[in-house]
């Protein structure tokens, strides 16, 4: 594990380094390939040999620690906009986690959903690992003191606004794995969270949730 964390590591540290735009966009594209299976192909590996408890716990732990570094570090590593927003993408995470410990492990659906599910499930994957090689991007940065310049950040930052697809995509499927009865249905009022995301679905958030999010 420690091997494969390695050259994740590698490949993230190779595209921060680039200076413009066009470099970050080809490396990327060069790395994301291998980036992509590791990241798949890790977690089954740990879910063999660690306890589902544990990793919920180790997965909390660093969206804390991160929290933590963007607050101490982010502004002087990244500037307002990427610090805001790598904030708030590690409090959708946590929405994420959240969501998908409420799938019990006997989850079934109909036969006739499986389709849609598969769909709902593929979309998922790429918008969470497209998340997460961007959000991968500026951890790196700040662990090894390594700026990103300013053509790549801007790039860094559009990819971390794939959390929010992730996030619909999740309760989509929690919809659908977990449907609630229609008699047990009932009107309910967006609470601020809800707001704050349809904000950034938008690309267009008010200053008093930034605000929050410092």
């Amino acid at each position: 594990m420690r091997s494969a964390y390695a050259a994740l590591e590698d490949l993230i540290l190779t595209a921060i380094e680039k200076r413009s735009a066009s470099e970050f966009k080809a490396v990327r594209a060069a790395v994301y390939p291998t980036y992509c299976r590791a990241t798949l192909a890790l977690p089954q590996l740990v879910r063999v040999i660690v306890p589902p408890h544990v990793i919920e716990r180790l997965n909390r732990e660093f969206l804390c620690e991160l929290e933590s570094d963007l607050r101490e570090h982010g502004l002087a590593f990244f500037g307002g906009a990427v610090r805001d927003q790598a904030m708030f993408t590690a409090w959708t995470l946590r929405k994420i986690i959240d969501l998908t410990t409420q799938i019990p492990d006997t989850a079934t659906v109909d036969q006739a959903q499986l389709p849609a599910l598969a769909d709902i499930t593929a979309e998922f994957v790429q918008n969470a690992i497209w998340m997460r090689f961007h959000l991968h991007c500026l951890v790196s940065s700040m662990r090894s003191n390594k700026a990103i310049f300013p053509e790549p950040l801007e790039l860094i930052l559009d990819g971390l606004r794939s959390a929010v697809n992730a996030y619909g995509l999740a309760r989509r499927a929690l919809d659908l794995l977990v449907p609630q009865a229609p008699g047990n249905i009932e009107p309910q009022e967006w609470d601020d969270e809800d707001v704050a995301l349809l904000a950034e679905a938008t690309r267009d958030m008010s200053m008093e949730i930034v605000e929050e999010w410092r």
